[in-house]
């Protein structure tokens, strides 16, 4: 049980304090699981407080904010979740819907694209909606789009705002991934079958 937290020493004092945490951590869990969002970010305060480097406590307390209705307040314990385990795929839902009730678009994408590639499931569904998909070699946010001449062979500029999408392998791809990142032409040629590139479109 204490994996969750780390033991952190002190002798009885430390043992005393985890087993707080612990306790405590279990009613955050029960007050989250009834939908008493605001009484369990209470909690979770307390855990966090006696345990800042537990990424699960950290993504509760913003979890339970979020649902709360304090998007604002969830920023801060989600990034610190994030910090620690940058593959919590959960988190970085949370974050990017978090982000985009404060209006901070471009960053929500690409958290829910992050979200997305490590298999949320609210992530990969949300990521439509919002107009994207998330790149197969980045895991960044991949944005539908649209270009002046789709039959071109070679496109200039970076587009790294665009997703493509091979018409052969279907693989997925951002702009950055596909220029390189330079202000060039490039070739629309996917990268892994040889297939030709298209805008990613809905």
């Amino acid at each position: 049980m204490f994996g969750r937290f780390g033991r952190r020493g002190g002798g009885a004092r430390g043992e005393d304090r985890d087993a707080a945490a612990e306790k405590a951590f279990e009613r955050g869990q029960r007050e989250f699981a009834a939908g008493r969002y605001a009484a369990a970010a209470a909690v979770f305060r307390e855990v966090v407080a006696l345990t800042p480097d537990s990424p699960n406590s950290q993504f509760l307390l913003g979890a339970s904010l979020f649902n709360s209705g304090d998007s604002r307040g969830a920023v801060d314990p989600l990034r610190a979740c994030l910090a620690m385990r940058p593959d919590h795929a959960e988190a970085h839902f949370a974050l990017g819907m978090s982000l985009g009730r404060q209006h901070q678009i471009d960053d929500a994408v690409e958290h829910i694209a992050k979200g997305a590639s490590l298999g949320d499931r609210k992530a990969l569904d949300m990521l439509p909606k919002l107009g994207a998909d998330y790149c197969r070699t980045c895991s960044g946010a991949a944005r539908f789009g649209q270009i002046d001449n789709p039959d071109a062979d070679i496109i200039v500029g970076t587009h790294d705002g665009f997703g493509w999408t091979c018409a052969d392998c279907r693989t997925v791809l951002c702009g950055t991934c596909v220029s390189g990142g330079h202000a060039r032409s490039f070739v629309l040629v996917c990268p892994s079958c040889g297939g030709r590139l298209r805008p990613l479109t809905r």
